[in-house]
């Protein structure tokens, strides 16, 4: 992942909803390592990897992520110092304390929240 990630002009490996494929718990870390990093051609995926990790949390009461997990990582997000991953974490905490405000197209999305970093 982290090698297609820097491949400039690299396509997908899959044709469709590669970052539905792509977007496991297991991976949030290095999601937000790459949309963190400036130099990453293909950092806005990653962060609409993190926006679709955090909506999909919230959309199943935390059976996909747990809560502890998810607020971890928006820890880590605001840690990097970085406005697009640290306005995830912002936007994230707010979704937690609100679920009834989660909007599939929102947050799952890539046209959504993840098309406006900041």
């Amino acid at each position: 992942m982290t090698a297609w990630a820097y491949a400039h002009e690299a396509q997908p490996p899959v044709p469709q909803d590669w970052d539905i494929i792509a977007t496991r718990p297991a991976f949030g870390s290095l999601f937000v390592a790459l949309a963190a990093d400036r130099k990453c051609p293909h950092r806005g995926f990653f962060l609409g990897c993190l926006y679709l990790l955090a909506g999909d949390a919230v959309r199943t009461r935390f059976q996909t992520m747990p809560k502890v997990g998810l607020s971890a990582l928006a820890d880590e997000a605001t840690s990097t110092g970085e406005v697009w991953v640290s306005t995830w974490a912002v936007r994230t905490r707010a979704l937690v304390r609100s679920p009834e405000s989660f909007e599939y197209e929102v947050w799952c999305d890539p046209r959504g929240l993840a098309s406006t970093p900041t």
